[in-house]
């Protein structure tokens, strides 16, 4: 569907709907509508009926404050099109407000959210000026991305801002945060249906009825106050005799009440009318030309022997005419635009439509009317209009050459959100007799990770194709096929046959298809990556990027990028990582469209970066948002693999119940999904990791003793299992058994040093560091902590440091307070300071460090200059203090008070006095 830009926005969303001069006072929910907007936020949430939009719409209409209004529908979940109309709702209250925000639109296409929001909120800010804003029919909205925006927009608003939204559920927003700031008012359906009063005036003085007391309270009861209900029951007694006899005979629960009252108001209706309502209710949006297609000519027939149809209608004819005299007779009709083209049912009237449509034409009749909609909306050309109706028909023939015919522009485009969608939904004797359309659901299946549905379709494809080999694009077929085959034997851990597949794919698929050789390239990559052949998957990568940049492609070259931006990682570059994300994040700002997928590639990507270098709220900002935007992709392994960074950012941040929970989701992904075995180690070793933060060294243990992958030359997949190695041998340094965990390292330092991944040659040098000085062999724990030191700090390296807690703090005091000057030295200097922001662990987990870090009395002695400095400490000077003092620079005290605690035992500067205190260091 083409997305909305500035000229072609349906206007009247940005209107309040027409509101009757005679409308029921409610002078208690006006005035806390009132109160609300001088709150950042008012929450009008009821069933559908309950009056929501009307009562917003009276109430602003007398207040002092412009007003930007804002009506939803299904489409507006599209992130781009919602930033387009919430900017022009603003601009319909000042011309100065979103005029940067719709130029960056206009210009790329495609921009961040935070980054549109954030220029309004700037440009709210500088006018100064009070303004409300109307979300209408906010239940619409189901992106996250736009959830996002909009609680971005709450969150930092400026206090001459106001939201005011009406919704049919709670959306997913900081409401607790605001409850409990007092910072927002609710109206629920408790609030909003009538009294009995309100009832009263509402049927006798509004809809001219003359009901008695006990009348009106009878009906009151029955519908308990919901105004849709009571409107219906009015427009059916309207020039009924004996109106009280009426509402004493019916009973039951709402549900049963509204379906009488449809009954009754379809009866009092001609019968051309009644047709055209229950024909056109399969519709979400009406315009004549489509009611047209579904309901015939007949409607066009003699239209003023309607009944009040002439003091409604006009000069035009058709269904124009009948909907126009729907608005006017006012059922349940809403028009979307100022020319009276788009229209639609009041949600719960089509409901019902539908229910009586069911009971009346039975279900071949409804997809008879489900297939006219689906042909008149493929000759306009809204193709996925055209599918949605030819799935609610049941008709899997017409939605399967729908989908045949567009399914590689979805995949091109990247939405893979809705190749999950058609995933499943045909009718299998329908696929299996179509060989394009089982290698394209079995494609769709395996990069959800659904590896048996996949099997299965090939299966069937490959057998239908072999029959009809002489078919002239069969061999495109197969390579196809060969393709799909490859990724599903990479996941089940045959990658080196997953690589000859991919290069028969490649032989096989037609040179001019160059959206499928770029996936090709993609997974070829991919799996030489795995492989640890880093120099066949750099040219293969870096080939799929040129060539989808020369063809003006975005999807395949972003994702080439962020699989290249992983392997350089891994080989200790991380600069170069950081700076191939942002080539990938401006192939995105610069492409038309929404590609809400590749974002979150990206934004997890840079998130695990910025968490190895120790910037823990941009980790956190980037993670979330890629989590939040990671549907739009839906590829099993990446979704685990952003729930394990997610864990790692909560986890260094000391948010212990945060990372067991994004670990928990994790493990999910691969209970229900099948993943490549890199992502299912890395949930592996993120759980390992929760273990031993958590002090859970038996539950640690007895994973480590189920491991039976052991290293060696012969491990053909030696890089997807290193972090299974990594993560025993972490458990052994914790169960204080340093030599196993030496055993170990050795083999697993010799192959990563020989196949460059420096990023691993870092870590294990650290592990073997702390497992040397477990077996008191500090000399080699030294080497190891320099060389690993040399080779982390041209990258800038930490959370690998941070992450192993008090012994790495002891070993890098005791290695810094030796070593010389130089680079090296200071940037250990740079991570002993920030040990001192990092949080404490729990007690249990600390219990894992070395026994002779808790020993009673001082193993090893302060020097001079670190008593001289505890002295200091004990007399309350800042650090700062200390070297204006001793003359030297602050980064040397930090070093000097790191190497305090560890020799103390302590944790900080209180514990470090009174620890002295107690060994009469400071007498």
């Amino acid at each position: 569907m083409e997305q909305p830009q500035a000229d072609t926005l349906i206007r009247t969303k940005l209107r309040p709907p027409f509101t009757r001069s005679q409308l029921v006072p409610r002078p208690r929910l006006q005035a806390r509508i009132a109160e609300g907007l001088c709150r950042p936020l008012t929450l009008v949430a009821a069933p559908a009926g309950f009056g929501k939009t009307t009562l917003v719409a009276s109430c602003i209409a007398g207040c002092d404050m412009p007003v930007a209004w804002l009506s939803l529908d299904k489409e507006d979940s599209q992130v781009e099109r919602f930033l387009n109309y919430l900017i022009a709702a603003l601009q319909q209250v000042s011309g100065s407000v979103g005029r940067e925000a719709a130029q960056r639109l206009a210009a790329a296409g495609e921009a961040q959210p935070e980054a549109i929001v954030t220029s309004l909120i700037n440009d709210l800010d500088r006018a100064s000026i009070p303004v409300a804003l109307v979300l209408d029919d906010y239940q619409f909205i189901r992106n996250p991305a736009v959830h996002a925006a909009v609680a971005l927009l709450l969150d930092h608003c400026p206090p001459t801002f106001h939201l005011l939204i009406a919704t049919r559920s709670d959306p997913p927003l900081p409401l607790s945060r605001l409850r409990a700031r007092g910072q927002m008012v609710e109206l629920r359906r408790a609030d909003l249906g009538f009294t009995e009063a309100e009832a009263a005036e509402f049927l006798n003085a509004v809809m001219g009825l003359h009901l008695d007391e006990r009348a009106i309270a009878l009906l009151q009861e029955r519908t308990e106050g919901w105004i849709a209900g009571l409107q219906m029951a009015a427009l059916s007694m309207r020039d009924r005799q004996g109106a009280p006899a009426f509402i004493e005979g019916f009973s039951g629960t709402n549900r049963y009440i509204l379906d009488y009252l449809l009954e009754e108001v379809l009866a009092s209706q001609p019968p051309q009318i009644q047709r055209f309502l229950l024909h056109t209710s399969v519709l979400e949006r009406l315009t004549a030309p489509l009611c047209d297609a579904l309901t015939g000519a007949e409607e066009s027939r003699e239209p003023d022997t309607i009944p009040g149809f002439l003091a409604f209608g006009t000069a035009s004819s058709g269904a124009q005419s009948i909907l126009e005299y729907l608005e006017g007779a006012n059922l349940f009709l809403v028009p979307l635009d100022d020319a009276r083209i788009w229209y639609r049912y009041h949600h719960l009237f089509a409901d019902l439509l539908r229910a009586q449509l069911q009971r009346s034409l039975g279900a071949d009749g409804v997809a008879r009317l489900h297939i006219r909609a689906s042909e008149w909306y493929e000759e306009t050309g809204s193709i996925l209009d055209a599918i949605h109706h030819a799935f609610a028909a049941s008709d899997d023939e017409r939605a399967e050459h729908l989908i045949e015919q567009h399914y590689m522009e979805m995949v091109i485009r990247g939405e893979m959100s809705a190749m999950r969608y058609w995933a499943g939904r045909l009718r299998r004797d329908q696929v299996y007799g179509r060989p394009w359309l089982c290698i394209y659901e079995a494609h769709s299946h395996a990069w959800f990770g659904e590896m048996d549905e996949a099997d299965r379709l090939l299966e069937e494809a490959e057998k239908r194709i072999r029959a009809e080999i002489t078919a002239p694009d069969a061999q495109s077929m197969l390579g196809h096929l060969a393709y799909v085959k490859s990724r599903i034997t990479a996941m089940r851990g045959d990658i080196p046959r997953a690589i000859e597949l991919c290069l028969e794919a490649r032989q096989n698929v037609p040179a001019g298809n160059l959206a499928l050789h770029s996936d090709i390239g993609i997974t070829l990559g991919y799996e030489y990556y795995c492989t640890g052949q880093y120099g066949h998957a750099r040219e293969i990568l870096e080939e799929t990027i040129r060539s989808g940049i020369a063809h003006q492609a975005v999807t395949n070259p972003v994702a080439a990028s962020c699989v290249l931006a992983r392997l350089v990682a891994t080989q200790g570059r991380l600069h170069q990582s950081y700076d191939t994300y942002q080539n990938a994040a401006q192939l995105v700002a610069r492409a038309p469209g929404q590609h809400f997928g590749l974002e979150a590639v990206i934004k997890v990507g840079v998130a695990e970066l910025l968490r190895e270098w120790n910037d823990l709220d941009g980790a956190l900002t980037h993670i979330e948002q890629g989590v939040a935007l990671m549907s739009w992709w839906g590829k099993a392994d990446d979704v685990a693999l952003a729930h394990v960074t997610l864990a790692r950012i909560h986890l260094a941040q000391g948010n212990g119940n945060d990372a067991a929970e994004a670990v928990a989701k994790a493990l999910q992904v691969l209970e229900t999904s099948s993943v490549f075995s890199e992502a299912r180690r890395a949930v592996e070793g993120a759980q390992v990791k929760l273990w031993l933060a958590q002090g859970n060294l038996e539950a640690a243990s007895r994973w480590a003793a189920s491991i039976n992958v052991r290293p060696g030359p012969d491990d053909r997949v030696e890089y997807e299992s290193e972090p299974v190695h990594i993560a025993r041998a972490r458990v052994w340094i914790a169960q204080r058994a340093p030599a196993e965990a030496i055993a170990l390292l050795a083999p697993l330092e010799e192959t990563a040093r020989s196949r460059g991944r420096m990023g691993r040659v870092v870590e294990i040098l650290i592990l073997k560091a702390l497992a040397m000085q477990g077996i008191d062999n500090l000399a080699q724990a030294d080497a190891a902590l320099a060389e690993s030191l040399a080779l982390a700090e041209p990258e800038g390296y930490a959370r690998v440091f941070l992450d192993e807690g008090r012994p790495m703090q002891a070993l890098l005091a005791r290695w810094a307070a030796r070593a010389g000057p130089g680079p090296v030295r200071e940037y250990a200097t740079h991570l002993l300071a920030q040990f001192e922001t990092e949080p404490p662990l729990p007690a249990a987990a600390q219990q894992t460090a070395p026994p002779a870090a808790r020993e009673q009395a001082l193993v090893e002695p302060l020097s001079p200059r670190e008593l001289e400095v505890l002295h200091h400490i004990a007399l309350g000077r800042t650090n700062k203090e200390i070297a204006q003092e001793l003359i030297v620079a602050p980064g040397t005290i930090k070093a000097h008070t790191s190497s305090i605690y560890r020799k103390l035992d302590v944790a900080n500067r209180t514990e470090a006095v009174a620890r002295a205190r107690q060994l009469d260091l400071l007498a």
